[in-house]
């Protein structure tokens, strides 16, 4: 009979832990980007290939991060993008770019052996910055550095860095995505403008 209770309180046991766990954390939200990008001035006839984007180790994540005084490395809890996040700005930049509708084809293949340009970007900034005065507010800082190349030996054309920011960003996770789509917007615009100047 002792052995019968033991056996009986072990199947009940399993039972229970058989059931479905129910958390009580937020469910994780996945935000996205959409950055306007204007048509541009001209269209020009070349294709441009632009191969997967480079980050900073600290960007190299599908998290959203967030900069605490003094220099402390952070993410917006329960918050992600679609997709690592070199990964993810490189297909809205590629889009945008395309888009705009300045160049003969934009690719993220090269397009033949002698593909006219290729674009190099640099993610070095996409982060929410706490305000170091203690005040409710952060700021949006995003850089990306691009390097404009051309021909078989890859001749320089350009080199630059690009940085937008949006302050006084409420620190409310919509706010700041808002804030990010923004900067990035800018940051495309400005890319776009210096790529037919450099042309």
């Amino acid at each position: 009979m002792k052995y019968l209770w033991l056996w009986l309180s072990l199947v009940g046991l399993l039972a229970g832990c058989s059931a479905p766990l129910k958390s009580d954390l937020p469910a994780e939200q996945v935000y996205r980007l959409a950055p306007v990008v204007a048509i541009a001035a001209r269209r020009l006839p070349l294709t441009l290939y632009v191969p997967p984007l480079t980050a900073t180790p600290a960007l190299d994540s599908a998290r959203i991060s967030l900069i605490k005084p003094p220099s402390q490395q952070d993410f917006i809890a329960h918050s992600r993008w679609p997709d690592e996040l070199p990964s993810y700005l490189h297909a809205l930049i590629l889009e945008g770019l395309a888009r705009s509708e300045g160049f003969q084809a934009v690719s993220e293949q090269r397009l033949g052996r002698d593909a006219s340009l290729k674009l190099l970007l640099r993610v070095t900034d996409f982060q929410a910055e706490y305000s170091a005065d203690g005040k409710e507010e952060a700021t949006i800082v995003v850089g990306i550095t691009a390097t404009l190349l051309t021909g078989k030996a890859s001749h320089l054309l350009k080199q630059q860095h690009y940085e937008a920011r949006q302050t006084h960003v409420a620190l409310r996770t919509g706010s700041i995505v808002a804030a990010m789509n923004q900067a990035l917007g800018e940051v495309m615009a400005a890319l776009l403008t210096d790529l037919q100047r450099a042309l």
